[in-house]
């Protein structure tokens, strides 16, 4: 004889896990927000024309070879005359 309980038993593992998992989601949603508030300073904020400049800064190497300067200025000076 089963009991309308054990009918359902599928139905409340089913409920359970998705309970669990909600709970874990909620979790980490509230602590990534929390987390992420810690590390932002006000000081540390930086306009975008200051953060374009420190990246080319970071990426752009002085040429310091004379002959590909000089190449450089003459292919420059060349599509100026264009």
């Amino acid at each position: 004889m089963r009991t309308f309980a054990a009918d359902l038993l599928p139905l409340w593992i089913i409920l359970a896990l998705l309970v669990f998992f909600g709970a874990m989601i909620a979790v980490i949603i509230v602590v990534k927000r929390k987390t992420n508030k810690v590390g932002v300073n006000e000081e540390e904020k930086v306009d975008e024309q200051t953060a374009v400049q420190q990246e080319l800064d970071r990426i752009l190497v002085p040429i310091e070879d004379d002959e590909v300067q000089t190449e450089m200025e003459k292919a420059i000076s060349s599509d100026k005359d264009e």
